[in-house]
């Protein structure tokens, strides 16, 4: 299980890196982390368990949109 998810978050920080990603992917996964690195939230941190939920939710959203995107295999 965790090995899985440790597999899905290497695979979005490769298709970010990747050469061949498009630049509106990078883009939107780009501000996607800003959005739950930054302090300032739709719902803050300080809310018992909904605040935390609303930034694990999308992090799971971008790193599942990631994971639809092929990286070429490294040479």
């Amino acid at each position: 299980m965790i090995s899985g998810v440790l597999d899905l978050i290497r695979h979005a920080v490769a298709v970010f890196l990747a050469r061949e990603t498009p630049l509106y992917v990078k883009a939107v996964l780009a501000a996607g982390l800003l959005y739950i690195l930054s302090p300032y939230d739709l719902i803050p941190e300080w809310v018992p368990v909904v605040g935390l939920l609303d930034d694990l939710a999308l992090a799971a959203l971008l790193i599942g949109w990631a994971a639809r995107f092929r990286v070429p295999p490294r040479t």
